[in-house]
């Protein structure tokens, strides 16, 4: 049996936690409106973790024979997310989830796809996760488990669409 999750979410240009529920064997990654025009993807299977030059996949980007580059990612691109992180709703003054600090948590899940809001959270869930609708001030939740698509510029650019699909065999 396989599972299967595609989604989509906005790049902020910093390291994303997308929590599917469980650690994939196996993600592919696109950004779908990159702004260099090379289409850039990723592909990583979590068994390249042992071959350090490549534990974070390999991305392919261009668009013709004399553009195409292939590039191994030592950093900066795909890795598993164990989750476990806990983050807190913050009711009164924010009106948001939090991480311990208190900072705002930047991914919104709707409807199967991450989005990016400009102003404040207004729900943090993810595959497998339950929150209720009807959050209070001070509830605690855990992330689920997934990847984390790091901080490559080409990959994870600031308001760009990045499509995923992400496999683990069972």
């Amino acid at each position: 049996m396989v599972d299967i999750v595609m989604g989509t979410f906005q790049g902020t240009g910093a390291a994303i936690n997308v929590c599917l529920g469980f650690i994939p064997d196996k993600v592919e990654l696109w950004n779908m409106e990159d702004a260099g025009n090379r289409e850039p993807k990723i592909e990583w299977v979590k068994e390249m973790a042992v071959i350090a030059q490549m534990d974070e996949g390999i991305k392919i980007h261009g668009i013709s024979d004399t553009d195409f580059d292939r590039t191994v990612m030592p950093a900066n691109g795909i890795s598993a997310y164990a989750g476990g992180d806990e983050i807190i709703y913050d009711g009164v003054t924010s009106i948001r989830w939090e991480d311990a600090a208190g900072d705002s948590m930047e991914e919104v899940y709707v409807d199967g796809h991450y989005k990016r809001t400009d102003v404040g959270d207004a729900a943090y869930r993810c595959y497998g996760d339950r929150v209720d609708p009807n959050k209070t001030h001070g509830v605690k939740v855990k992330t689920a488990p997934g990847f984390t698509l790091g901080a490559d510029s080409d990959l994870n650019a600031d308001d760009e669409q990045i499509c995923f699909i992400a496999y683990r065999c069972n």
